[in-house]
């Protein structure tokens, strides 16, 4: 949630007429999370993890969800919605694993990518037992050891970002402004 926020604060920053930070941040934290609802799913219609990394992990989900953002809004709430739903792609793609969970060419391929960096650690949650037990596995002393370090490293990810930010905001000031030719 903290990388979709950063990536939206960066993305905003290169708007012209800026949607409101507060707004791009807080759908962009909610779309970084929304992927994983394909466990909900999975765990309502009693298949544990059996969707997670499919139809939620593809780059056609990240270009509908800006799509839907683009109907809603405009061009500028599009791009702060794609940024955020894929930001959390970009950090399954950062994570400590081998193969990913993740399906970028879905419906085209199920191929997995493989990781590109072992950054995140790994939330185990187990789903062998049931709903409530895969909901309590979360709360294991390793699970809130890797939820406390994704936490962290996500922090790191977010001020990145709200440098680069700053970095676009001044690079904008500098150039001159198309309408009138002058400094911004």
């Amino acid at each position: 949630m903290l990388v979709g926020a950063g990536m939206a604060e960066a993305v905003r920053s290169a708007q012209a007429d800026p949607v409101p930070r507060w707004k791009a941040w807080a759908l962009a934290a909610v779309l970084a999370a929304s992927p994983d609802a394909d466990i909900v799913l999975g765990l309502m219609l009693g298949r544990g993890g059996a969707y997670h990394g499919t139809f939620t992990h593809s780059v056609v989900a990240v270009v509908t969800v800006a799509l839907l953002g683009y109907a809603l809004g405009g061009g500028r709430w599009a791009a702060v919605a794609g940024v955020g739903y894929g930001s959390h792609l970009f950090v399954d793609l950062l994570d400590d694993s081998g193969p990913t969970n993740l399906m970028l060419g879905w419906p085209f391929t199920g191929g997995r990518p493989y990781s590109i960096g072992k950054l995140f650690p790994k939330i185990p949650f187990e789903t062998g037992e049931g709903p409530v037990a895969a909901f309590l596995s979360l709360f294991r002393p390793e699970g809130l050891w890797a939820f406390t370090l994704q936490t962290l490293i996500g922090a790191v990810f977010f001020a990145a970002f709200l440098l680069l930010a700053r970095g676009i905001r001044k690079m904008r000031g500098a150039r001159p402004s198309p309408v009138s030719g002058g400094a911004r």
